[in-house]
């Protein structure tokens, strides 16, 4: 490669896009005909994001057994099953030793049917109390923030070789009278490029169900704009394993003591 060549690459700042599609709620509450409306709106889902060929993060309260991991390991494209953790076993209530044993529980059916699961989604603002207990289930990357869907940061390094990825942003959008949040959110991730910066997206499967006609509408056209700066090599979408391996080949500033502790 020329050195002319090298330097033109050189002014090119490349963003980084995660998407995360949360297809499960709690699994207690649930009648019939809402069951069905999310089966079908991940349906959807997943057809639209293998017709972009965009990979994504999908979060499911139990991978090994979910409905959907079969339509999505039919998929070409490298996507990434994540475990949700529901107020039932995630947070101040449930306590520790039911997380323990609920995340190990989790893990190992889905390690044991051959799926690569490295990524949490827990629905509590924080778990980094239980950060030992997610090193010791060789996990990787958590989604933070999500009820929090307004704040913007960079993934953060809870321990060495584990990151919490906040959402940037949630779909469906929340009724506004003050123009249009799709191009809101547009704006961001082009800022996003420019600023050579982090942006994860998070998509609520069951809120979109609950729409009239499951309207779609504001994803594709994001995925549309998103995909033409993709395919320009401006931006990489990743899934949020493919985001904590990019992070985790940085070296470490300085040695991190050990957090490991009982369950108990």
């Amino acid at each position: 490669m020329s050195s002319a060549h090298h330097r033109t690459w050189q002014q090119y700042h490349v963003g980084h896009v995660n998407i995360t599609v949360q297809l499960d709620t709690a699994a207690e509450g649930r009648s019939i005909e809402r069951h069905q409306e999310l089966a079908t709106i991940s349906r959807q889902l997943i057809a639209t994001m293998n017709a972009e060929r965009v990979c994504v993060t999908w979060v499911v309260n139990d991978p090994a057994h979910s409905a959907a991991t079969p339509l999505i390991l039919k998929s070409s494209l490298e996507h990434e099953l994540a475990i949700l953790g529901d107020e039932n076993w995630v947070g101040p209530t449930a306590g520790r030793t039911r997380f323990a044993r609920e995340l190990i529980r989790r893990v190992a059916q889905a390690r044991a049917a051959g799926l690569h699961v490295t990524s949490f989604a827990p629905l509590v603002a924080s778990i980094e109390e239980h950060c030992d207990l997610i090193v010791k289930q060789h996990l990787t990357a958590l989604v933070g923030a999500l009820n929090n869907a307004e704040t913007s940061r960079e993934p953060r390094a809870l321990h060495y070789g584990v990151w919490e990825i906040p959402v940037s942003a949630r779909l469906p959008l929340a009724p506004s009278w003050f123009g249009s949040g799709k191009r809101s959110i547009w704006r961001r991730m082009t800022q996003t490029q420019r600023e050579a910066g982090s942006f994860h997206l998070l998509v609520d499967a069951a809120a979109l169900a609950a729409m009239p006609r499951h309207d779609l509408s504001d994803l594709r056209w994001l995925l549309r704009r998103l995909t033409a700066l993709r395919d320009r090599g401006l931006i990489r979408v990743e899934t949020l394993r493919t985001t904590a391996e990019r992070l985790s080949k940085v070296p470490a500033l300085s040695p991190q003591q050990s957090i490991l502790r009982r369950a108990g």
